[in-house]
């Protein structure tokens, strides 16, 4: 198993996750040319899609408590 193959778990905060796919966007918009390499595509893909399910599972889960929350207060 090499580096470069090995999932590695990060701990980054909203903050930051937002600050790399910013990064991600503007690095994508002025270098399109990478983008005809598969492999490049793919690992931006990859990494893009890994980092925006990180933003939207928070917010589905915030979305989850509030609901319960509202439910629970009703039921008082």
């Amino acid at each position: 198993m090499s580096y470069e193959s090995t999932t590695h778990k990060l701990n980054l905060t909203g903050n930051e996750i937002s600050t790399v796919l910013y990064l991600v966007d503007d690095f994508i918009e002025g270098n399109e040319y990478r983008l005809s390499d598969p492999d490049f595509k793919s690992y931006v893909d990859r990494i893009y899609a890994e980092l925006q399910s990180v933003t939207d599972n928070y917010y589905a889960q915030l979305e989850e408590i509030n609901e319960l929350k509202s439910l629970l207060k009703e039921g008082h």
